[in-house]
């Protein structure tokens, strides 16, 4: 990870003193730990989700808790391969050393190299920058079912049940909860009215609106509009029949 010290590179100012010692003594330091501390990373994700620990200025652990962020204070991201920029999410720390936590969910990815810039200013004049690159590479795998709920050729299925489908991997949310995504039918070809969700995961549910019939099979197709989070889709149609009890 390149860290870059305000004392050191005159990127700050000001005369503004820690309260207490985080895990990089002083003013103006910066470290990136999730996905990785080592400054590099590799995934075939299109996001990815970046945590670490700044510099703290002023006293924010004599107060009473909550324990606020001083005003000012700030940590923002950009990524040079996208042009993206935006702020993280920041908290103030007082369990043995001050320190803020900041964190960004979901930063978008260009194909390969990512130079992510991560800077802490805290609105005097002092700052402090951390650099990791995460490169992505190039997902074409599709994604596969691994397991329902009921199982395939299933007997004495309750006829309240709901129908879960597992994924290999987590799915575009858009694809996953399309009409289209899975669809019910009873033996005579009728289709079964009922709704889709997604737990971001990687389960999708079909919940049928009324209870199904006594002693009846039905198939279950889950159709190829379902993709992953690089929008591969399904290989083929997946199908299965369950009967209930």
């Amino acid at each position: 990870m390149c860290v870059l010290l305000t004392s050191a590179c005159g990127g700050g100012g000001g005369s503004s003193a820690q309260s207490a010692n985080g895990p990089n003594a002083g003013i103006g330091w910066v470290n990136i730990t999730n996905p990785s501390s080592a400054g590099t990373y590799q995934t075939d994700r299109p996001t990815v989700t970046l945590s670490g620990q700044s510099f703290t200025s002023g006293s924010p652990c004599s107060s009473i808790p909550p324990f606020q962020v001083p005003a000012g204070y700030q940590v923002t991201w950009s990524n040079g391969a996208t042009g993206g920029t935006g702020s993280t999410s920041v908290g103030i720390n007082c369990v043995f050393v001050a320190a803020t936590h900041w964190d960004v969910v979901s930063l978008p990815l260009a194909i390969g190299g990512n130079a992510i810039r991560v800077e802490a200013t805290d609105g005097v004049g002092n700052s402090g920058t951390a650099t990791i690159v995460v490169t992505r590479t190039a997902d074409t795998t599709p994604p596969t079912v691994t397991s329902t709920v009921p199982a395939a050729g299933a007997t004495g299925v309750s006829t309240t049940s709901a129908i879960s489908i597992l994924f290999s991997e987590s799915l575009d949310p858009n694809s996953a909860l399309s009409v289209s995504a899975v669809t019910v039918q009873d033996s005579a070809n009728n289709n079964v009215a009922g709704s889709v969700s997604y737990d971001y995961g990687v389960t999708v549910t079909f919940t049928p609106a009324q209870p199904l019939l006594h002693g009846m099979s039905y198939r279950v197709t889950i159709s190829t509009s379902i993709r992953d989070a690089n929008l591969n889709p399904l290989a083929a149609l997946y199908q299965f029949v369950f009967t209930t009890l």
